[in-house]
C-alpha cells in the first residue's frame, strides 16, 4: 500500500522541517565542540604552556628575557563581513603567583599591539607569547621548578572564564578550566 501526499502537505512538512534545521543552527551557534565558551563575538579555550628563557647567547651572558608562551584556540563568532580583531589585553590575562603579565609579545597568535586579525568565521590556534623581564626572572624560575601558581582568565560578552596550569597532566603542561 503506497502513501500518497499532497501538495499542501508536502509543502507544510518541508517548512517544518527547514525551521527545525534553522533552529539547530542557532542553538548550536559558533559551537565547534571542543569545550570552547562564546564571549561575544569570539569564542575561545586554552590549552598548554610552554617556557623558554635566552641565558645563554652565543656563551655570552645577554640581559635576561624569559617567554611564557600559552596555547590559545580563538574563533570569531560575529557574523561580520570584516570582523575587528580581537585584542589581547583586552580579554586574555596571564597572572603567575598573584603577579599580572602585561607583556604581550608579536609572534605566531599576536600582530602589532596585541591584536588576533580574524575573518570571518575564521578559527586559529596557536602560541600567545608573554615577555618576562629580568625583574620577572623568580616568576620564570617558579614555573620551570613547577611550583609556581598560574592563572590565565579569558574575558568578553559578559562572560569570564578562569584556567590553573596543572604541571601533572599526561600532556605537560596544561591548563585546567575551574569551575566556580
Amino acid at each position: 500500500m503506497a502513501m500518497k501526499i499532497d501538495r499542501r502537505a508536502f509543502l507544510k512538512t518541508s517548512a517544518a522541517m527547514a525551521v527545525a534545521v534553522s533552529m539547530t543552527g542557532l542553538l548550536g551557534g559558533c559551537s565547534d565542540g571542543d569545550g570552547s565558551t562564546k564571549f561575544g563575538r569570539f569564542q575561545a579555550t586554552v590549552g598548554a604552556l610552554r617556557e623558554k628563557d635566552n641565558a645563554m647567547v652565543g656563551g655570552v651572558a645577554a640581559e635576561w628575557k624569559g617567554d611564557v608562551m600559552v596555547k590559545v584556540r580563538i574563533k570569531d563568532c560575529s557574523e561580520d563581513k570584516k570582523p575587528e580583531p580581537v585584542y589581547a589585553s583586552s580579554h586574555f590575562y596571564l597572572n603567575i603567583n598573584g603577579t599580572s603579565i602585561e607583556n604581550y609579545a608579536v609572534g605566531d597568535l599576536l600582530e602589532k599591539d596585541g591584536k588576533i586579525p580574524l575573518t570571518k568565521g575564521q578559527l586559529k590556534e596557536d602560541w600567545m607569547h608573554f615577555t618576562l623581564n629580568a625583574d620577572q626572572k623568580d616568576l620564570y624560575d617558579a614555573i620551570a621548578a613547577k611550583n609556581a601558581k598560574v592563572i590565565f582568565t579569558i574575558e568578553g560578552g559578559g562572560k569570564r572564564e578562569i584556567y590553573e596550569l596543572d604541571y601533572n597532566a599526561p600532556e605537560g603542561y596544561t591548563f585546567v578550566k575551574q569551575t566556580v
